[in-house]
């Protein structure tokens, strides 16, 4: 450690003290060089409060910085260039690094502990000053500089140097030692002025465009090269601790502003110059503080950050526990307001003081470069990938996806944060939030989607996810979808897994796997859960999407679903109705369809197929299933009649009874069309079930199709009591026998409105006065005399009637007589072509205009009257053939 006195402390073995420093750090060393202050394992809740540091850290120790520097020796001061890192370490040893780590140069420059390091601004030149050998030493990295490499040994300890910032051209330097000394390389040699002295020890020195700034234990000056003149003086705090023990830290800002950090006080300077009207024996310049701010630590290093913002490397002693607490970084606004504080895990804190900690910023990136005797870390400014990679730590990953949303941040895309948001949202148990997002994060990779159904069904979650699930673009793997409508089974939610597997598209649902499953699943539940039945749908569904269309049509006809019609038609089934009451289970599901797709298709369902399924019985068949069978049999055997007559005609016989059974029509409708249209069915067997069930409409047809009109009539009259059918059946048959029987029956009745039903309607089929006759002497009728005026209305129309259609005969006679009178006169033409039917020659000579009478008749042949017709009045060739 520093000694106020200027003897150089005793001397230790280096590498024995830093090879046990650095087995002890080793084994307590954190994971990261920086851990904010409020961080807590115990109180992650608050992470989301912390505010995002301004700084990454990370410890520069690779490579030869590691093998060959810190295992032996311990650093007393760092420097760096945007070219390279110079170390200085207690042995005296100035190390040339690149920024990897790697040694470049090594130069045996001390006998004692480096006390201070300073780059020139080309980074040509390096010097290096030591109190305990007295010595300063400037070094030319290349071989044209080494003309200004010097080693000079002074009569004081040699505290601070400062290379001047045009020295690689001028020479110009300045020394801090009880005194400040100014060294300028002239045309004669180099001259050396004193500055300052007479206060101790020169602790640091800055030089920046011409002003010269120092401090030592009373405070600090500046001093401006071109007037030559001390500007002013900032005198130290003197409640301030012990200066040796708390070395003042100075850095230049912009030419002109000077940041002072001293003890826990920074003092913002600013240096302006003097207006004329200010006497002219005071300084070109003066100094104006800005402000003052006061922290909770010591300062240890001081530097600028871009925006008017003060970095601070922090020291605080033990606490009353003497328990070694984190130096700190600082970041503080010029306005006094702290923008971020982080502690440093820094190897060997624990028996660091003070002044054992350097930070030098470097001016190009603002890289930050802290170093203890056995640690280098630099703190970077924070860009968006860190800032991404903070806000992920934080669990704060909306804000991250909205910054790599557009793209543009390395390490970090869109879709890979938003995957280790899935994660953390899974881990969380907000799974419904997190199969809402996966579509947007996850988007068209099929293979990340495999891996969340994956991790969903590894949480007993994947039902959730299943309404995102992407089921055509991208098309997932068959397993997935399979995986994702097992999960639905697992935990009982039947409807569930009937909804996706009508929803999602058969390709990915016909699993022989997934059929395998849900059987297991159906004999494990049976009867003990309330949508059970719902299984065997699904199962249907499932057979017909692996095209195991018989299982399938069985298992819906059973359900008594509608979807067996479509399948039955769909896929050539008509062939799988025959057993198992499935033409039954058909009809009571929709019986209009189910008779419409037998009728339709007799070729491949056969009538005698239905006929027999639905004649079977069995022996567990309940009378009301039989009587609905009967009644699905008539109407299919109906329906099929009126589609194709011939089709079941080995039924009619049947039929007969089921229309007399099942017919509901008024007056039996339908089976009187049948006994009409149809031929056939067994007459007497028709009029047997008839007669049994009273049908007397039928039997009259059935009686007149025997020949029995007879008794038709009679039942007619006796038992149907209609006169009208009556009248109208004895027109149909015209037979005189069948009038006068009704005429008998009519009047044996003595009901008047028989006899009023023939006056009204019998019409000129019989002689009127023939009725009247048949009525009884002092019978009663109703309406007589408007029946006999129709009567005699209808006589006199048929009168007129006849008298019109004679007069028209008669004009139509005479019209045809005297058309064929005037053809007959009409005359036929002959040419000298027309030739004798018998002779065959012609009728007309060449030169000759007639060779005898002709004779041509209206058929067209013609004949020589003298020689070949010979008096004849008849065609002979007609009468011929």
């Amino acid at each position: 450690m520093a000694s106020t006195s200027g003897e150089p402390p005793p001397l230790v073995d280096p590498v024995d003290e830093a090879a046990a420093i650095y087995s002890v750090e080793d084994a307590v060393e954190p994971s990261t060089a920086a851990t904010s202050r409020a961080e807590s394992e115990e109180e992650e809740d608050e992470d989301e409060d912390e505010t995002e540091p301004t700084l990454k850290y990370e410890r520069s120790i690779r490579n030869d910085l590691k093998d060959r520097i810190f295992p032996h020796t311990k650093i007393t001061k760092v420097a760096v260039h945007e070219k390279f890192i110079v170390l200085g370490d207690i042995r005296g040893q100035v190390y040339l690094l690149d920024h990897s780590g790697t040694i470049i140069r090594q130069i045996n420059a001390h006998k004692g502990a480096v006390t201070c390091l300073t780059i020139d601004l080309t980074g040509e030149y390096i010097a290096s000053s030591s109190r305990y050998d007295q010595n300063l030493v400037i070094k030319g990295l290349y071989k044209e500089s080494s003309e200004r490499d010097s080693s000079e040994m002074f009569r004081q300890p040699v505290h601070s140097v400062e290379l001047g910032p045009e020295f690689s051209s001028q020479g110009h330097y300045v020394i801090g030692t009880d005194r400040v000394i100014l060294n300028e390389k002239g045309f004669f040699g180099s001259k050396r002025t004193s500055l300052h002295a007479g206060e101790g020890p020169i602790w640091t020195v800055k030089w920046r465009n011409t002003f010269i700034a120092w401090a030592n234990d009373l405070g600090v000056k500046i001093y401006d090269t071109n007037s030559r003149k001390l500007i002013t003086k900032i005198a130290r705090d003197p409640k301030s601790p012990a200066p040796a023990d708390y070395h003042c830290h100075i850095c230049w800002y912009s030419g002109v502003s000077l940041l002072v950090g001293w003890a826990n006080t920074i003092k913002i300077c600013q240096v302006r110059p003097r207006t004329s009207s200010d006497s002219a024996d005071l300084p070109p310049y003066y100094v104006e503080v800005m402000n003052i701010i006061y922290l909770d630590h010591y300062v240890s290093g001081i530097g600028a950050q871009p925006g008017d913002k003060i970095i601070s490397l922090g020291y605080n002693p033990p606490d009353n526990n003497k328990k070694p607490i984190r130096p700190c970084v600082r970041i503080t606004a010029f306005s006094g307001q702290e923008l971020s504080l982080e502690e440093l895990s820094i190897k060997g804190f624990e028996s660091c003081k003070a002044n054992d900690y350097n930070m030098s910023v470097l001016a190009v990136d603002h890289y930050v470069y802290i170093s203890a005797p056995c640690d280098l870390i630099i703190a970077k400014p924070r860009d968006t990938t860190d800032k991404v990679e903070w806000l992920i730590s934080k669990h704060r990953y909306e804000e991250a996806l909205e910054i790599v949303k557009d793209g543009g941040v390395e390490k970090h895309t869109y879709k890979s944060v938003g995957q280790l948001y899935l994660a953390y949202l899974r881990d969380r148990g907000q799974f419904e939030t997190c199969a809402r997002l996966c579509k947007d994060i996850i988007g068209e990779d099929a293979e990340a989607w495999s891996r969340e159904i994956v991790a969903f069904h590894n949480c007993k979650k994947l039902t959730i996810l299943c309404q995102y699930i992407p089921i055509h673009k991208p098309r997932l793997d068959s397993w997935t979808y399979e995986l994702a409508l097992s999960s639905f089974l697992q935990l009982h939610e039947f409807k569930q897994f009937g909804e996706y597997l009508e929803k999602w598209p058969p390709e990915i649902c016909g699993q022989k796997a997934l059929i395998n499953y849900l059987v297991g699943v159906v004999k494990e539940v049976k009867n003990t859960h309330p949508d059970y039945v719902y299984l065997f749908k699904c199962l249907a569904l499932l057979y017909e999407y692996n095209e195991d269309y018989i299982n399938s049509l069985f298992l819906y006809i059973k359900l008594d679903c509608d979807r067996a019609f479509d399948l039955i038609g769909r896929y050539n089934l008509f062939h799988s109705l025959e057993g198992d009451d499935r033409v039954y289970r058909l009809l009571k599901k929709n019986e209009t369809k189910a008779i419409e797709l037998f009728v339709q298709n007799t070729e491949k369902i056969p009538v005698s197929m239905v006929v027999k399924e639905l004649k079977h019985k069995n022996e567990l068949d309940k009378p009301t299933m039989i009587e609905k069978k009967k009644q699905y049999l008539y109407r299919y055997l109906d329906e099929l009649f009126q589609s194709d007559p011939e089709a079941g005609d080995d039924y009619h016989g049947e039929m007969i009874a089921l229309y007399a059974e099942y017919d509901t029509t008024k007056d039996k409708v339908k089976l009187m069309r049948f006994l009409k249209e149809s031929t056939k069915y067994p007459i007497d067997r028709a009029y047997e079930i008839c007669e049994t069930r009273r049908l007397y409409e039928a039997q009259v047809y059935l009686l007149t199709k025997m020949g029995r009109s007879m008794k038709a009539l009679s039942l007619l009259i006796d038992k149907l009591g209609d006169i009208s059918a009556a009248i109208e059946f004895c027109k149909e048959e015209e037979d005189k026998e069948l009038w006068d029987n009704l005429l008998k029956k009519a009047t044996e009745s003595r009901k008047p409105s028989f006899i009023t039903g023939l006056l009204q309607n019998i019409g000129t089929h019989i002689n009127p006065k023939d009725l009247i006759a048949w009525i009884p002497n002092g019978q009663r009728i109703e309406g007589l005399r408007d029946s006999l005026v129709k009567i005699l209305q209808d006589y006199k129309l048929q009168v007129n009637l006849n008298e019109g259609y004679k007069r028209v005969f008669v004009n139509d006679t005479v019209t045809l007589g005297k058309n064929m009178r005037s053809m007959a006169r009409r005359g036929t033409h002959i040419d000298e072509s027309t030739t004798c039917q018998l002779c065959t020659n012609p009728l007309i000579q060449e030169h000759e205009a007639f060779l005898g009478d002709v004779t041509v008749f209206f058929c067209g042949h013609a004949y020589h009257n003298d020689t070949c017709l010979r008096g004849r009045e008849f065609c002979v060739s007609c009468v011929k053939s």
